[in-house]
Formats: structure tokens, sequence, C-alpha cells
């Protein structure tokens, strides 16, 4: 780690400050990758009781996945709500990290990203109606991980923030501070951050826009203001927790940016339709917020993507645009850190996913480690053992290496068994061809070099190929194109959301268009592509996604597999 950026001082200064001072803990984008790089992070910092004096929790993205998830669990705790009757001392924080390491994983490993096509209902809503795939992922995000932790159907975001008094009395004779969650996603309207809260919603104008812009400001609206509408009550009283971090989530291009309406009107009286997405867009690590707020104290786990040099850049047209978007993600990531490395050093703590690791963290193999895992991907799929216990503990151990001599003893860390591994040559190898893998976004468990994926898929076409094959052969070559073309009309129907765009600024085309969809409607093609569509997701959750978990178990003795 840069020493100059994060230049190591005394424990019990910062932790004092950390009490006495309003503190800021910001959680960055980076998918799921970085969703379990902070769970590590978060460990380490409730073993150093930083956690429990946090003011104001900032989250992005993957940052918003775990973050509201570790709200919740504080909410509960605070609230005096938990079963045990946990006392909010110290210890009270690192059971909390430790129930998350196990429950937040287990729930990752389920795939949040296949499954959100599981359902054939749902799939044909979202080839027919106003129905996205982000409204998908924010059920998914309430159903498994916010109801089980909330003990309901989920969470509105009115009812977010931490009653107060109900605050048990700590064990050790000072009160944790109730903690506020800002989730931080982009306006597409705009092109300000928006936030989301447990007391308002709305943008954020802060230094980083320009002050002589003739842009619009959606005002921040409160919760129970006298002054809102009833239209407004209504859908602000029916935000989800969910829906705020689908939003914050919502990575342009790969997911549809959530829609929120009736909350704002032009001067003429029409309804805005506020169109959000990722809050990396406008600042993926969270400071921003926390600036604003005036944090003056500040811990930032950053497991964003880093710009990582390619020895001979393409130059086709859609590499080129992804490449040019990476320099201009770098160049703001940079803007927002010289801000946060131009304060005192004793009032930060920054913690990123790349930073190199000392002996004591990855005793061989460092530069092949750190390299497999600042490259893995980020996504919402499953997770392997391997992969979450590397990224904790990786973690874990940057934070350890911040503050050195200050290890804690008698905490039982699931993600420390990737030691044992370690220390073994044979695991240590198995360790990181996983991890070399795990850069893959599709058909990882193809990557591994086992025999079983390709014998499922081999006994999977048998069927269908040869009764297809059969079938064709009876048929004259005019009625197979009459298929292959009313297929093609299929595939172009049930992509009307993406394709249909394009097709209609060509009036003959939308004419023809909408012939067909008249055609098909009555057949019932969404629901039989919602069908077709949940089967294919089943099969992969039930075959290949499950060997990829089990050949990911730590502790496995498979040899590893060189792949050429």
């Amino acid at each position: 780690m840069d020493d100059a950026q994060n230049p190591i001082f005394d424990l019990t200064d910062f932790q004092t400050a950390v009490q006495q001072q309003k503190t800021g803990l910001a959680l960055s984008g980076g998918g799921l990758r970085a969703s379990l790089f902070h769970i590590g992070v978060l460990g380490r910092l409730a073993e150093l009781d930083l956690l429990r004096h946090v003011d104001v929790i900032s989250t992005v993205s993957g940052g918003s996945i775990i973050g509201a998830y570790y709200y919740l669990k504080v909410k509960e705790l605070l609230e005096g709500r938990r079963a045990d009757r946990l006392s909010p001392g110290p210890a009270a924080y690192v059971q909390l990290v430790e129930e998350m390491e196990g429950d937040f994983l287990h729930a990752v490993q389920k795939n949040l990203r296949m499954r959100a096509f599981l359902d054939r209902r749902k799939n044909a809503r979202m080839f027919r109606e106003s129905y996205s795939s982000t409204d998908r992922m924010a059920e998914l995000y309430t159903e498994l991980l916010y109801a089980p932790v909330q003990g309901a159907t989920g969470i509105f975001l009115k009812d977010l923030p931490i009653n107060a008094t109900a605050l048990p009395v700590s064990a050790e004779g000072l009160p944790s501070k109730v903690p506020t969650l800002i989730l931080n996603a982009t306006a597409l309207n705009t092109g300000h951050l928006w936030q989301f809260t447990g007391a308002f919603v709305g943008e954020a104008v802060s230094r980083y826009d320009r002050p002589a812009q003739q842009m619009p400001v959606m005002p921040k609206l409160y919760f129970g203001s006298p002054e809102l509408t009833p239209s407004q009550h209504y859908n602000l009283d029916h935000l989800t927790l969910g829906q705020a971090v689908a939003a914050s989530c919502c990575v342009p291009g790969l997911f549809e940016p959530l829609c929120l309406s009736g909350l704002y009107k032009t001067d003429a009286g029409e309804d805005i339709a506020i169109r959000l997405v990722d809050g990396g867009v406008f600042d993926n690590q969270g400071l921003v917020s926390l600036f604003a707020e005036g944090c003056t104290q500040i811990l930032c786990s950053d497991a964003s993507d880093l710009l990582k040099h390619v020895r001979d850049p393409s130059i086709r047209l859609i590499n080129v645009a992804i490449r040019a978007n990476e320099i201009m993600m770098d160049r703001i990531r940079n803007t927002i850190l010289d801000d946060l490395f131009a304060r005192p050093p004793q009032t930060h703590a920054f913690f990123h996913l790349g930073a190199t690791a000392g002996p004591q963290t990855f005793p061989d193999d460092a530069p092949q480690l750190l390299y497999a895992l600042s490259h893995i991907r980020t996504d919402l799929d499953s997770f392997t053992d391997q992969e979450a216990a590397a990224l904790m503990y990786y973690g874990y151990g940057l934070v350890g290496e911040r503050w050195p001599g200050s290890e804690a003893a008698g905490t039982d860390w699931q993600f420390l068994r990737i030691r044992d591994m370690l220390g073994d040559e044979t695991q240590r190898q198995i360790l990181l061809q996983q991890l070399g893998v795990g850069s893959k976004q599709l058909f990882k468990v193809f990557f591994l070099g086992k025999p079983q994926p390709y014998l499922i898929v081999l006994a999977a076409l048998m069927v269908p190929v040869g009764a297809t094959g059969f079938v064709l052969s009876l048929l004259p070559w005019w009625v197979s194109g009459l298929l292959a073309l009313g297929l093609l009309s299929v595939v172009a129907y049930s992509q009307n959301a993406r394709i249909n765009q394009y097709l209609d600024r060509v009036e003959r085309l939308r004419r023809a268009r909408r012939r067909l969809a008249r055609a098909m409607t009555p057949l019932g093609i969404p629901t039989l592509l919602g069908l077709l569509v949940a089967m294919a997701a089943w099969v992969h959750l039930k075959s290949f996604d499950r060997l990829f978990l089990r050949y990911g178990q730590i502790g496995r003795r498979i040899s590893p597999t060189v792949n050429r």
C-alpha cells in the first residue's frame, strides 16, 4: 500500500478521534467482489472498535448491497430486537460481521444474476410490460438479503432510521453512535448525485458540479413533510430499500435505469420521469456524500475496478469506447481521492483492492495473487468459497497492515481458512487457478479444465439436436427456411425493449413489427419465452453453477489443471 496515501500512525489516537468527531464510512462499488472485500475490512475495523463509532455510512453499487445489509444488522442490534439480547459493545459488532460473513455468502451463492430469470412469470413480464431486470433485482435483494434480517417481507425507506429511544445501554459505558445510511445513485436526467436515505430522497449538489451550469436540481423530498402532495406522499412511502440498492447497482448498459415517477413535475405540470443508474458514474467511492456531510474522520474501503495497462489496445469502435470510459472513470476516481488525501493524514484511512499486501498477508505468490484478486469479475453471480474467502482475507489483511501490532485474538473468521491453502503448494496452485478463472464473466466452470461440464452439455444436446435433425430431414428446404425466419421473428419480438427502438425509426419496419406483435401476442409468445429462459436458468443453477461452487470449496484435494 502506498505509504504516502496511507501513512501509519498511532491507532489509539485515531480511535479517540473517531469517537469524538463525526466519522464516515465509505463502501465503494465493484459488484459482489466489492461486497466480499468490504466484509473483510469491516471485520478488522470491528475488532479495532472503530465500527460502532461511525456516524454516516455512504455506499455505492456493490458497497450498497453489503452496506444496507450491515446497516440492518446494526439497526436490529441498537433497537434491541435481537433474540439473543446482545449488548451493543465492541464484541457485538465483531459478532455482526461474523454473522454477515456466513449469511451473506450463502445468499450470494444462490446466484442473484441467474436467479433473476428463474421465474417464468417474471420473465414474461420483462418481455411485455414496463417491468425491468432492475425491478426484478430489487425484489431479489429484498427476498434473499434484507427481509431475513428485517424479519418481514422487506423494508421501506421511510422506516430505515434507527429508533434511538430504544437504544440499550452499552456494557462498557460508551454508547454506540447511531449511524445514518446514504445509498448513492446517479440521475440520468441531470447528471447529479442522487441520494436515498431514511430521511429524504433527491439530488445532492456538491462542489464537483459547476456552479454556473443551467442544470435544474431535483430538490430533496423529506418523508412526512407537510409540503408534499398526496401523489408524492404515496410514491415516497412505497419506496423500498431493495429499489434504492438496485438503483445504486444499476450498471449502464447491463441493467435498465430504475424509473421513479410521481415525485417531480415541470412548470407546465408534466410528470418528470427520474431515471437512475449506478452511483459509480458520479462517485464510485461514496466519498462525495461524506464530504457533504462534514465528516472529519473517514474510513474508505475501495474495491472499484482500477484502470489496467493494455499492451496493444483494440481499435474496434466498441472496445475503444469501453476503454475511453474506463479512462474517464479512473480520472474521476483520482480527482475525488486527491481531495481525500489532501486532508491531514490522521483524519482518514484508505484500503483499496489492488494495494500491495505484505508477507504477513500473502507469504508466497503475492504478485500472482494480487493480480488475480484485482481482476476478479465485478458481477452479481455466484462466488465460490475460495473466491469469497480470498477477497475477505485480503481486505482484513490490509486493515491489519495499516495498524501493525494490533492483532485481535479469539475471533473465529471462516475466511482465515484461506491461510491453509496459501501454506500448501498444491492448494495454493488450485487457489491461483480458481482466482484466475474468476475473471471470466461467463462459462467459468468450463475454464477449470474438468470433464463434467462438457459431458453435461454433450448429453443435453444429443436429444434435441438429434430430434430436430430428424424432423428437418423430412421437410422441404423452403419449410426449414420459414421455420428459421419465424424463430428470428420471435427473437426480435422478445427483445422489443432494445431492438424495436431502432426498428421504429423506419416507418416500414415499424408497421411490420406491429403487425407481427398483433399476431404473436394471442399466441402467448412472451409466456413461452419466459418459460424457456426460466428453464435455461434452472439448468444452469442446478448443474454448471453447482459444479463451479463445488470445485471452489476450500480444502478440496483436486490437482490443478493447466488451461491451454
